[in-house]
């Protein structure tokens, strides 16, 4: 379930793209659709409450979470045979610029729009207790089983008299 409203014609607008054009329509709903809740999952959850009473927030989170998705879609568009290839047809040379080209466009407007969401991301370690559910892993700052209190050890008595050994060490 997405949260912040994200259409296609956000997405056309940020990639400079004909609002009447309906060739890109698909691939740009296939982008929303596969990466807006991954972006919309590693905002704070708190943040997300507090942006249905902000319009300025709401504003911010829409904006930079449709910068990444534009540039994804560039990105992809980037990728497509002969997007960036130079080619020649007699004397004529057309070449894929090379201080301006489609994947650095994607690229810029992507890191853009992550700059703008990076005071509303989660702590790195809570997303994957999140999604574990709570259980902490070896990286993360809560306590491991292995610390936390359980029954004796092996190691609380002495070794000898735990493996059935006498006081002389001698079974």
């Amino acid at each position: 379930m997405t949260i912040l409203t994200i259409t296609r014609d956000d997405l056309k607008k940020l990639c400079a793209l004909d609002l009447t054009d309906t060739v890109p329509n698909a691939a740009l709903d296939s982008v929303i659709e596969a990466e807006q809740s991954v972006y919309e999952y590693v905002l704070d959850p708190a943040v997300l409450t507090a942006s249905s009473g902000s319009e300025g927030l709401r504003a911010t989170l829409t904006l930079g979470v449709s910068e990444v998705l534009s540039g994804s879609y560039l990105r992809r568009q980037a990728r497509a045979p002969g997007a960036t290839d130079d080619f020649h047809i007699g004397p004529l040379n057309v070449t894929a610029s090379k201080t301006d080209s489609p994947p650095q466009i994607a690229e810029r407007l992507a890191s853009q729009g992550l700059k703008r969401l990076e005071p509303f991301l989660r702590a790195s370690k809570m997303v994957a207790s999140d999604a574990v559910g709570g259980s902490p892993d070896g990286s993360s700052k809560m306590p491991l089983l292995a610390t936390a209190a359980a029954t004796g050890s092996l190691f609380d008595a002495s070794f000898g008299l735990e493996c059935g050994f006498g006081e002389e060490g001698v079974r």
